[in-house]
């Protein structure tokens, strides 16, 4: 994989552009969750690179990105300066935003903070929530296992019960693909996303959102879903049965294709309004 050099790393990226080569088509920005890869989202690929540019990245420290060597301590708004960075040296002014997880976490604050300068087209976010706080998430537990097992080995913790015994394959790949962000990253990475409340700015984000969503959550539950879907302005949830926090992989053909689905639609909405402001 090809790599950008940023001030204090490098990021290790993918494009997968199957469309027609004689079309200007739209980009679209993949953004993994905390402990994953842009390899994740090998599911969604197909459907999205036929129509669609897509860029994938390796955040900071995970995959084959790597970690500033001298300052490991960040925030969001570093990961949200990473995507600026990586779109402006890839010469990319504006994306429909894809982020899973903690990925819908660097979405959202991209989305507010940058809002007048349009980078972000629409938001997909997957199992999306404003603050690390849902009734399965047990920070001292998470640091715990992180210490005594590993990355790998506080991601495969209740594999069964999350997966699902004809799912363990897919566990264990996402684990080793977890494994591959050091100890003191995926730490530093899980206190970043557990100092981010990001509920008071929802109301003030005016991108077309889709809500990608299971109602067996247990870190992004149903009622967090709800509370994203009333308070922002341009909101769509959808809600899955029976899954869990992980849906963004297993189920990545139907959600992929309604992140497409969503896709277009927003962008007849803009020709649309573009058309109706040039009467």
């Amino acid at each position: 994989m090809p790599k950008l050099k940023l001030p204090d790393v490098e990021i290790s990226f993918t494009i997968d552009d199957y469309t027609d080569p004689w079309k200007r088509t739209p980009w679209v920005l993949l953004h993994h969750a905390l402990a994953g890869s842009s390899r994740q989202w090998y599911g969604w690929v197909p459907a999205l690179a036929r129509h669609y540019r897509v860029l994938r990245y390796d955040a900071r420290g995970h995959g084959d990105s790597t970690w500033p060597a001298s300052n490991g301590h960040f925030s969001l708004d570093t990961l949200v300066s990473d995507v600026l960075q990586v779109l402006d040296a890839l010469d990319i002014k504006r994306v429909h935003f894809v982020g899973a997880s903690g990925g819908a976490a660097v979405g959202l604050k991209l989305a507010h903070d940058h809002a007048h300068s349009g980078v972000v087209r629409s938001l997909t976010l997957v199992a999306a929530t404003p603050r690390l706080a849902g009734p399965g998430v047990d920070l001292a537990r998470w640091n715990e296992l992180i210490d005594k097992a590993g990355v790998k080995g506080w991601l495969l913790a209740d594999a069964p019960a999350r997966f699902g015994e004809a799912n363990l394959k897919l566990a264990e790949w996402l684990a080793e693909e977890g494994a591959r962000t050091p100890v003191a990253v995926a730490k530093t990475c899980l206190s970043a996303m557990a100092d981010a409340d990001l509920t008071g700015i929802l109301p003030n984000i005016r991108t077309r959102t889709l809500l990608l969503a299971s109602d067996n959550d247990d870190v992004a539950p149903p009622a967090v879903q709800e509370l994203m879907r009333d308070r922002l302005r341009k909101a769509t949830l959808k809600v899955y049965p029976g899954l869990g926090h992980n849906i963004q992989t297993l189920m990545p053909d139907t959600l992929a294709a309604e992140a497409l689905a969503f896709m277009k639609a927003s962008d007849d909405l803009e020709e649309l309004s573009a058309g109706m402001g040039e009467c």
